[in-house]
């Protein structure tokens, strides 16, 4: 399975444009910032080297411009010092991609801090495991703490959560981030990687599990978005296939056992697609094909799951018209089909267009609600894509016909002379 650009151009508008923005941005101070902006996840400031310097007292080795730099462009700095890393021992910086409003934030936090005074030595990350299902702590559960430098795990650490389910890592070292990983009914959690604030020597946080049970009755797909266009070269349409499910149980679909194997969602795909790309937000490829099927084998917990699905389908094979199945009942349905040339359309009764803008391109959006599982025809005036890709295939056709009219050429013109021949 390979991506294709333009997959991944409406996976990312189509998720990211359902995200409800705030009308107004709230103030951030230079704390929120660096830790925001991913700046903790390679430095301390006054407890020692991590995966870059120590930042305590930076001010006394740059000025307040320089640290802008640092925090906006890394790489005017070493072109300007004509060396790179500039720190001997730490990897160069990359760019972190903040706005030089955010970048003078995080030089005067810097210039700024003042160590609290009573900081430990060490730090202690601590929780609670809390069994959602049966709303009880979750006694005797193992949880692994993992450490590492930058991206290189360092050590395992182990601990057994107590009666009310709570657990405890101390004399963690400051030069390192962490990631909690736990196992409950066969289902993996991961916390995520966690690093110690500046001027914090503890982390607290609560780990909810789940029980499971392979019923989809709590399943559901709440919406579908159907993206559909042509490629570039004309000779081939592009599905991007956008899924919200949701599970509205309080227990973990692990899905049904199938062909000596797990399945939780099933999608179905053309057989004739090509350059199938398949994403669940969380593990990327994270599905088996087997002919006109697309099979996902991950647990869903509770909650919202996105899913985004696309694939290639060559014009040559599908005609004048192709289906786009779902498997669920679905809730809200809509169907973009840019416009061109193709004349791309959807075939069904109570289907209305209305003309819409993405990004400067124009869309046709179809809208239906509450529909069985099935299918969405779509058509193509195969008429338009000779019209429009006429200039491209000329020369073959003009060379197919020369050739044509020369082999008949050559029998009619070797016939006529035997026939001359034979009477004389």
């Amino acid at each position: 399975m390979r991506k294709t650009t333009l997959h991944v151009f409406l996976i990312s508008f189509f998720f990211f444009s359902s995200i409800l923005l705030p009308s107004a941005v709230a103030q951030v101070s230079g704390e929120s910032v660096f830790v925001e902006g991913r700046c903790v996840r390679c430095h301390t400031i006054g407890k020692g080297r991590f995966v870059g310097p120590d930042l305590l007292g930076v001010g006394e080795r740059y000025s307040r411009d320089d640290l802008i730099k640092w925090a906006k462009d890394p790489e005017s700095l070493y072109s300007q010092r004509k060396k790179k890393p500039i720190n001997k021992g730490y990897p160069p910086m990359p760019s972190m991609n903040l706005s030089k409003s955010d970048a003078r934030k995080v030089a005067d936090y810097l210039l700024e801090y003042t160590p609290p005074q009573g900081l430990s030595e060490s730090g202690t990350i601590m929780g609670q495991v809390r069994n959602i299902t049966t709303q009880k702590p979750q006694e005797g559960q193992d949880v692994v703490l993992i450490s590492y430098m930058g991206d290189r795990k360092e050590e395992r650490h182990f601990a057994k959560s107590d009666s009310l389910g709570v657990f405890s890592f101390s004399s963690l070292r400051w030069d390192r981030s962490y990631e909690i990983m736990l196992f409950h009914q066969g289902v993996q959690y991961v916390s995520g990687k966690m690093v110690f604030l500046p001027g914090k020597d503890e982390i607290t946080l609560d780990l909810p599990v789940y029980d499971t049970t392979s019923s989809d009755e709590n399943i559901s797909l709440r919406s579908l978005n159907l993206i559909v266009y042509p490629d570039n070269g004309g000779s081939s349409v592009n599905v991007t296939s956008l899924y919200v499910f949701e599970n509205s149980g309080d227990t973990v679909f692990t899905g049904e056992q199938t062909d000596s194997d797990t399945t939780t969602l099933v999608f179905s795909i053309p057989e004739e697609a090509e350059n199938v790309t398949f994403s669940d937000s969380v593990n990327p490829e994270a599905a088996e094909r087997k002919g006109g099927k697309l099979y996902s084998k991950l647990p869903f917990l509770p909650g919202m799951k996105r899913v985004a699905l696309g694939y290639s389908l060559p014009l040559s094979q599908i005609g004048e018209k192709f289906s786009i199945s779902f498997d669920y009942e679905v809730g809200d349905l809509a169907v973009f089909v840019r416009e061109t040339e193709l004349g791309i359309r959807v075939e069904r009764s109570g289907a209305v267009a209305e003309e819409i803008m993405i990004h400067d391109e124009a869309f046709l959006k179809y809208v239906l609600s509450d529909l069985k599982p099935g299918s969405v025809t779509v058509g193509v005036s195969n008429i338009s894509f000779l019209k429009s890709n006429l200039g491209k295939y000329l020369p073959a056709i003009l060379f197919f016909l020369f050739v044509v009219v020369g082999v008949m050429y050559f029998f009619y013109g070797k016939n006529r002379f035997l026939s001359m021949n034979s009477d004389k």
